[in-house]
């Protein structure tokens, strides 16, 4: 993208005039205004002889070389050979007064162009000086001491204006250098992105020297080079270039153990920027890129020819601060990957509390964006019982806390850590990190609940064994005791059928009057039903006994066929205490194949929701419910569903019903762990989902779905696939 070029409003005096903005330049501007003022009072002495062609040719003359040196001045530069032209301009016109008031240009001249040209060129100066001089004293009546006075003024004032201009010239060199150097320090701060900072740097160092026509910055990773930036004139394959790193010269690969600064030349230079695929140069400026004592990379300048100065000093500045900010860029890049990578909340705010940064898990956490959260007060987030907490353990250790992000929104349990950090300038920040524990507080909820039901487990099992003998010893007992009273009453008929047949002689009385006192006949019609009903409540509780030990059953950790139909059915033994005086028990139970699944975890799932059906038409107050349990096969899944005619769920409650904690019950009567343990167990135990449809005063119906297969069956276990035809 190209940037927009603002041009400013430029005077009269700026368009006419050219490099005032130098130290160089101005001596140059002060010189040409000398060498245009001349012919004001020079030309006057023109024709000491009256000859008015004289006039025509000095005036001709002078104003062809104050054109020349205007266009050269605009230029800031004179070609070489020019000295030879403009030296016969100024002698034929010093020749039109024989030396005398016209010879003045001639230093005009001198003075002014003196300030343009490398050393060599002076030499050519001095020659047309000479010849000048020569020739005029030939060719005019000037003594040969005024020309040799005259010839070695002029040489002076060239050695001097050549000094001059070397001077001005280093100067204004020097304070480019500043000014290239102040810029990049200025724009290596205000860098962003590492891509910014090259960019900045690669411009600063084109800005240091007029000789720098390309600029280029590459990276070492392992026996590898690559050109990671480049900038001015740069071949089309610069930018990118990766080759071997064994590949620069020695000394060059030495400058990247060593540091310090190497200037590689002619043939050097040239094949250097072959290798680095920039134009061929007469020069390279290199020098490393440090950071904490390592070399990562180089800072390379290609010059047209030789640096005119010293260049070390502010290309090894330039590198060390170029390299500095990269290196802190990287660092800032890399801390930013890890904060916005965080899973943890991380908020930064000033000494007053107030929000200057958020990262995504913080926003994600609170349900803020950014905008919403900078500014506001860190306090605001914080359940005000917990704050007493967080703050007086500040710096010390994490405490557990509620935040939330909006008024309606719900707490979220945190452990915090409360940090005071020192700022460059002295100033204090509250660095706020909160670990969101919902989830390790599932998993310790689960590990609880998976203690309680193996201890549960264990002690119904126990229980279970120690009924279970004494309940057999009883059955056994009373199964005997129907029999032999049933023996007795076979007995007690015979003995009545033949004292009828004696006719009831006077001895067996004494037998009629006993069986009459002890009531004998209602003894033998209600001792057979007591004998019956007990044995029935023997089987009732046997049955008891084996659902309690069935319910409680541990399993293994691997999931294992099992019965889902006896597992409901024992379940509902275990909670008919809860379910008997509030509702009544339907139950529609399919045919199912044996399903792979932890049994234990199941049972407690049908348990659970058993449970929160009697408390809800417990709750309704409506007289006595009705409780549904049914179960079916759904292609590949089984589908377990408990129906109640309670209270059923409000809409507003409806997405919180099986968060942790979560409960619509009085402080005291519910602890809002039964359904979320239910979703835990289904869904990631299981691989399942629950699910449920309510109505407000009608009723609520969980619906569980289970995979009825393990992984790697095609058909539920114990069906046999049909054949292919």
């Amino acid at each position: 993208m190209e940037e927009a070029v603002v041009r400013y409003p430029t005077s009269w005096m700026t368009r006419w005039l050219s490099g005032t903005d130098t130290m160089l330049g101005q001596v140059r501007t002060l010189f040409f205004g000398f060498l245009l003022l001349w012919p004001l009072f020079g030309l006057w002495g023109v024709d000491p002889h009256g000859d008015a062609r004289r006039v025509v040719l000095a005036v001709a003359l002078t104003l062809v070389l104050q054109a020349w040196s205007y266009l050269g001045y605009q230029r800031q530069r004179f070609p070489a050979w020019s000295w030879v032209p403009e030296g016969a301009c100024v002698f034929l016109v010093a020749g039109t007064s024989d030396f005398d008031a016209t010879i003045g240009l001639c230093f005009m001249w001198v003075n002014f162009r003196a300030l343009y040209g490398r050393l060599w060129e002076k030499g050519l100066a001095a020659v047309v000086l000479v010849a000048g001089m020569v020739g005029g004293a030939v060719l005019t009546d000037v003594s040969l001491g005024a020309s040799f006075s005259l010839l070695v003024t002029a040489l002076l004032a060239l050695m001097v204006q050549h000094v001059l201009a070397r001077g001005s010239g280093a100067r204004d060199r020097a304070a480019a250098r500043e000014s290239a150097m102040a810029s990049a320090g200025a724009g290596l701060a205000a860098s962003t992105t590492r891509e910014d900072a090259m960019d900045v740097a690669l411009g600063a160092a084109l800005a240091l020297d007029r000789q720098v026509s390309a600029a280029l910055i590459f990276t070492v990773a392992g026996p590898a080079l690559h050109v990671v930036a480049a900038a001015g004139r740069v071949g089309d394959e610069a930018t990118g270039w990766v080759t071997e790193l064994d590949r620069l010269p020695r000394e060059v690969r030495d400058l990247l153990r060593d540091g310090g600064y190497l200037v590689v030349v002619d043939g050097d230079a040239e094949a250097l920027t072959e290798t680095l695929r920039l134009p061929k140069h007469r020069a390279v400026a290199l020098a490393p890129l440090v950071a904490h004592e390592h070399a990562f990379g180089m800072l390379v300048l290609a010059l047209d020819r030789r640096p005119i100065g010293e260049l070390a000093a502010p290309v090894t500045t330039l590198a060390g601060e170029t390299a500095l900010t990269l290196d802190q860029l990287l660092i800032r890049s890399r801390l930013s990957v890890v904060v916005e990578h965080l899973p943890d909340a991380l908020l930064l705010a000033g000494e007053a509390g107030t929000i200057r940064f958020a990262n995504p898990a913080a926003r994600a956490m609170l349900g803020c964006t950014g905008t919403e959260l900078v500014g506001r007060a860190l306090w605001s987030l914080l359940h005000p019982d917990d704050l007493p907490s967080v703050l007086e353990a500040a710096g010390a250790s994490a405490r557990l806390c509620r935040i939330r992000g909006a008024a309606d929104a719900p707490w979220v349990e945190v452990e915090a850590l409360l940090e005071y950090a020192s700022e460059h300038d002295g100033s204090r920040s509250i660095v706020f990190t909160g670990r969101d524990v919902s989830e390790r507080q599932r998993l310790e909820l689960e590990l609880r609940h998976a203690q309680k039901l193996e201890s549960i487990g264990r002690l119904a099992a126990g229980i279970a064994h120690e009924i279970n003998t004494p309940i057999q010893f009883i059955g056994d007992n009373v199964r005997f005791m129907q029999d032999s009273f049933a023996d007795l009453v076979r007995l007690w008929s015979t003995y009545r059928e033949v004292a009828a047949a004696a006719g009831n002689p006077p001895e067996l009385h004494a037998v009629d009057e006993t069986a009459e006192d002890i009531e004998m006949d209602y003894l033998m019609e209600e001792v057979p039903k007591a004998i019956s009903q007990t044995l029935n409540g023997v089987q009732r509780v046997a049955g008891i006994v084996r659902a309690m030990k069935a319910f409680g059953h541990p399993g293994g950790e691997e999931k294992a066929p099992a019965n889902l139909t006896e597992a409901i059915l024992n379940t509902l033994v275990v909670a008919n205490n809860e379910i008997k005086y509030v509702a009544d028990v339907q139950t529609d139970l399919a045919d199912l194949p044996p399903v792979y699944c932890h049994l234990g975890d199941i049972n407690q799932v049908v348990l659970n929701l058993l449970v929160n059906a009697a408390h809800a038409i417990a709750a309704a107050d409506r007289g006595r419910g009705t409780i549904r349990v049914a179960t079916r096969m759904d292609g590949e899944h089984v589908l377990i569903e408990v129906a109640d005619t309670g209270t059923g769920v409000p809409p507003e409650i409806a997405d919180k019903l099986f968060e942790p904690f979560f409960t619509t019950k009085e402080v005291g009567t519910g602890t809002g762990q039964g359904l979320p343990l239910v979703r835990t167990l289904v869904t990631d135990r299981h691989g399942g989902t629950i699910d449920f449809t309510s109505e407000v005063g009608a009723g609520t119906v969980f619906t569980v779905r289970l995979p009825a297969l393990s992984p790697g069956l095609s058909s539920p276990p114990g069906v046999l696939s049909e054949a292919a035809p």
